[in-house]
């Protein structure tokens, strides 16, 4: 029986393109690259830097929409975060990572995450710098 194609396709630069979506995602999120978490205003901050390296060949990276966050879970997917634990993303993408990202999502002060661990959207207050969490860029494929 033949395997059945991933939807993911993985580049050289570190990248992955989602081929159901049209969507190119970092490899590593904020979590892998940093080695610690951050909060939402790091978050934008580290997606300017990673526009102003080009990285991926790229100078529009962002933080995902909720529906672009949660469109990366998946029930039936297994990796790890930086913990050990379990999340529910493709292993096209490398163990480590955090077990959410935060999104462009806006609501007054808060702004919109996506857990892995269970699919569910959570708001936070993106003001509160007790609060941090990592963040998995994408683009427009």
């Amino acid at each position: 029986m033949e395997k059945p194609k991933s939807r993911y396709i993985k580049t050289d630069d570190n990248t992955v393109y989602d081929s159901l979506t049209s969507l190119m995602w970092m490899a590593n999120d904020s979590r892998l690259d940093l080695d610690k978490e951050v909060s939402w205003d790091e978050a934008n901050d580290y997606a300017k830097e990673m526009n102003e390296k080009k990285f991926g060949g790229h100078s529009d990276w962002r933080l995902p929409t909720i529906h672009e966050a949660s469109s990366l879970y998946d029930e039936e997917k297994l990796n790890k975060d930086f913990k050990g634990g379990d999340i529910k993303i493709d292993s096209v993408f490398p163990p480590g990572a955090g077990n959410c990202t935060w999104t462009s999502d806006e609501r007054g002060s808060e702004s919109q995450i996506v857990f892995y661990l269970n699919g569910c959207p959570y708001w936070y207050d993106k003001n509160d710098k007790t609060i941090s969490h990592a963040v998995r860029l994408v683009r427009r494929g």
